[in-house]
């Protein structure tokens, strides 16, 4: 898969690269900040809800466009996507790719099985109406993981 940033093709690399900066720029942190390394899962699950703002973020980190603007992403986006027209073959294209990459699969299905251990810890710990929506949130990511893996 390519797109055009500034007037350059550009293909969409699913490497180590690109899974090391999907964990840096989009992985969840801890209460401490400290990164937790879910980035690839993260991009993956908005991937399989249909959320189209995903698009530039992934052309971003599997892309190494370098300096390129948020108007240059979306340039990209529009023209990937044929204004739109076309989106949802390109969030199933992108979706194909990372399951298609030993590196973002295998990051996938260790977030996988971290959630799947701790699920039951969260239940346990669900004492307020806040903990409980946590443990539903989970519980759904944990499906939509176990459906599109």
């Amino acid at each position: 898969m390519e797109v055009t940033i500034n007037k350059k093709s550009v293909p969409l690399k699913f490497n180590f690269k690109a899974l090391f900066e999907a964990n840096r720029k989009f992985s969840s942190k801890d209460e401490n900040g400290n990164n937790l390394g879910d980035g690839a899962t993260n991009l993956f699950t908005r991937l399989v809800m249909s959320d189209e703002l995903v698009i530039p973020d992934i052309i971003a980190v599997a892309g190494n466009v370098g300096k390129a603007t948020e108007d240059d992403l979306f340039a990209a986006v529009d023209e990937l996507t044929d204004n739109g027209e076309k989106i949802d073959d390109v969030l199933a294209e992108l979706k194909d790719e990372l399951k298609n990459s030993g590196f973002f699969v295998k990051s996938i299905k260790t977030q996988q099985k971290n959630l799947e251990e701790a699920l039951p810890i969260l239940e346990k710990k669900a004492d307020t109406d806040e903990k409980k929506q946590q443990v539903e949130s989970v519980k759904r990511i944990q499906k939509l993981l176990n459906d599109n893996l």
